[in-house]
């Protein structure tokens, strides 16, 4: 049946995830660990619940690796081989969409796929402007076709991958939001992409004012 009482399964929840490696150990509580707690003992609710705690868990900077052992740790807890499929697909777009929240623009690069951000690119497409070379390249971008957020994780990690082999020559690799990806280039290699999702090649306009507001069509 696994353990019911709350406070006694916060307590054995913390040490099986500090024992399956969590980081931080002073980090761990979050009041999405009480809402996740209240959702296993009470038995409903536990996607709202394991969505808050994938919401929490990447605006602390957790990857979702560790978030996702973490929580397995929970089920362990309990007694259990570990946590429903719903409840970890629950995890996954809450932390999903907490990392393309609008502050994770900021960052150089994108924590899941490696890939950089609309900050960078916005930067490079200025260099490419100032440079006078703008006509030479193309924006590639990749649109995934699966809605499911659990199998678009999975997907994203394989176009990252994709991308990445098919412009190994230091073109600017970006994430686009959660179902989109691309490249800025000066060869638009399209063929093995389109095993990845539908593929679009954008000719950059005259002005870096308008590359902007283009740009801003796709993200």
């Amino acid at each position: 049946m696994g353990e019911k009482d709350p406070q006694r399964l916060s307590v054995l929840w913390r040490a099986a995830s500090m024992a399956a490696g969590w980081a931080v150990p002073g980090d761990w509580w979050t009041p999405a660990v009480e809402q996740t707690i209240r959702a296993v003992t009470g038995g409903q609710g536990l996607a709202r619940a394991c969505m808050a705690l994938g919401d929490a868990r990447a605006r602390a900077g957790v990857g979702i690796a560790e978030g996702m052992t973490d929580l397995a740790a929970l089920f362990h807890a309990r007694g259990e081989a570990g946590p429903p499929l719903a409840a970890l697909r629950s995890f996954a777009s809450g932390w999903v969409e907490a990392e393309l929240a609008p502050m994770a623009d900021l960052r150089c690069e994108d924590p899941l796929t490696g890939l950089v951000g609309l900050a960078y690119l916005r930067t490079r497409l200025a260099e490419v402007y100032r440079e006078g070379v703008a006509r030479r390249h193309r924006l590639v971008v990749v649109t995934l076709t699966v809605t499911d957020a659990w199998d678009r994780i999975a997907a994203m990690l394989r176009l990252a991958a994709l991308l990445r082999e098919v412009f190994p020559r230091g073109e600017t690799l970006v994430r686009l939001g959660p179902a989109r990806a691309g490249a800025l280039t000066t060869r638009p290699a399209t063929r093995r992409l389109r095993q990845a999702g539908a593929v679009d090649v954008l000719t950059l306009p005259d002005r870096y004012g308008d590359a902007l507001a283009t740009l801003s069509l796709w993200a």
